[in-house]
C-alpha cells in the first residue's frame, strides 16, 4: 500500500522542519559567499559519513527513534527524522565549521548545542531513546567535526583516495534518497519470508545501496564499453537474483519507474565523477 503523509505542520513536525530550514538557509548563505571550490562535494561527503553512522545505530540496532509525525507509518517517520538529522542538521553544521576554519571552541559549542536540542526533543516527546545516550552525541559529534576538517584538507590537496571516497559518498547519498522515495511510494520492498516488513526493508536496503554505489564508483572512472554497461547489468542481475530469492519485491505497475534507475544511476555517477575530478 502506498505510504501517505500526515498533515505537514503539527506540533511534532514543526521543530524538525524549523531546524531544517535554519540549517538550509545557513548553508545557502555560506555557499553563495564562499570562494572555496568543492563546497557541495564536502557537504555530500559529510552526509555520506553521517548516513554510514546512522545505518547501524538506527536501522540495525534501533538505538533511538525520531517522531516528526509526518509519515503515517512509524518506521518511515523515524527514517525521515534520521534524514533531517543526518542529511541536514549535522552535515551542514560540520561543513560550515570546516569551511570557516572554526577552532575547537566552536566545535565543542555546537556539540553542546546539539546535546541540548536532543534533550529538548526528548522532553517534548518527539524523540525516543532505546540504548543510545545523549552523552554519545556530545562526544561523537565533536569527533565528526574533526573528521570533516581532515577530509576537507585531503580533498584540497588533492588526494586521489579522498576524491574516490567523496565520489562514493555522493553516489551513496543520491542512491539512498532514490531508494527511500521508491519505498515511500510503495514501488519496492526488501525483506525475508512471505511478508516483508518495513523494518526488514530498512535493514537490507542500505547494504543494497552501498554495494551498487561501490560498483558505480568503480565503473564511472572507466571508459571501456564493458565498464559502461557493468553498472546497469549488475543492477539487473542483483535485482533478478533477489526477486528469485524472494528478498526483493517490485510492483509491476511501477516497473518503468523502478527500471529507469538502471540508466539514471550510470548518468548520475558519471556526472559526479567529472565534477569531483575536474581540474
Amino acid at each position: 500500500m502506498r505510504q501517505h503523509k500526515k498533515k505537514l505542520l503539527n506540533k511534532n513536525s514543526i521543530p524538525f522542519l524549523l531546524l531544517a530550514v535554519i540549517h538550509l538557509i545557513m548553508f545557502l548563505i555560506l555557499s553563495k559567499r564562499s570562494k572555496q571550490k568543492g563546497t557541495w562535494i564536502l557537504l555530500l561527503s559529510n552526509i555520506g559519513f553521517a548516513y554510514l553512522f546512522e545505518y547501524p545505530t538506527l536501522n540495525l540496532f534501533n538505538g533511538y527513534r525520531y517522531k516528526p509525525s509526518i509519515m503515517k507509518k512509524r518506521v518511515f517517520d523515524s527514517i525521515l527524522g534520521g534524514i533531517f538529522s543526518q542529511g541536514f542538521y549535522v552535515p551542514i553544521t560540520a561543513t560550515i565549521l570546516t569551511l570557516l576554519n572554526k577552532n575547537f571552541k566552536w566545535k565543542i559549542s555546537f556539540s553542546i548545542l546539539y546535546y541540548c536540542i536532543e534533550k529538548l526533543f526528548l522532553r517534548i516527546n518527539i524523540y525516543k531513546l532505546n540504548w543510545w545516550k545523549p552523552i554519545y552525541t556530545l562526544v561523537l559529534l565533536n569527533g565528526y567535526f574533526y573528521i570533516s576538517d581532515w577530509f576537507h584538507k585531503a580533498l584540497a590537496t588533492p588526494k586521489r583516495w579522498a576524491m574516490g571516497i567523496a565520489h562514493f559518498m555522493a553516489i551513496e547519498v543520491v542512491w539512498i534518497t532514490i531508494m527511500y522515495i521508491s519505498a515511500v511510494k510503495g514501488y519496492i520492498r526488501f525483506g525475508r519470508g512471505y511478508f516483508h516488513t518495513w523494518t526488514q526493508h530498512f535493514k537490507i536496503v542500505p547494504l543494497y545501496s552501498l554495494i551498487l554505489s561501490l560498483i558505480a564508483t568503480y565503473t564511472s572512472s572507466k571508459t571501456e564499453l564493458f565498464c559502461k554497461i557493468l553498472l546497469p547489468l549488475s543492477q539487473i542481475l542483483i535485482d533478478l537474483t533477489l526477486i528469485k530469492l524472494k528478498i526483493f519485491k517490485v510492483k509491476i505497475k511501477s516497473f518503468f519507474f523502478t527500471s529507469s534507475r538502471y540508466l539514471l544511476m550510470p548518468f548520475i555517477s558519471k556526472f559526479l565523477y567529472k565534477t569531483i575530478y575536474k581540474k
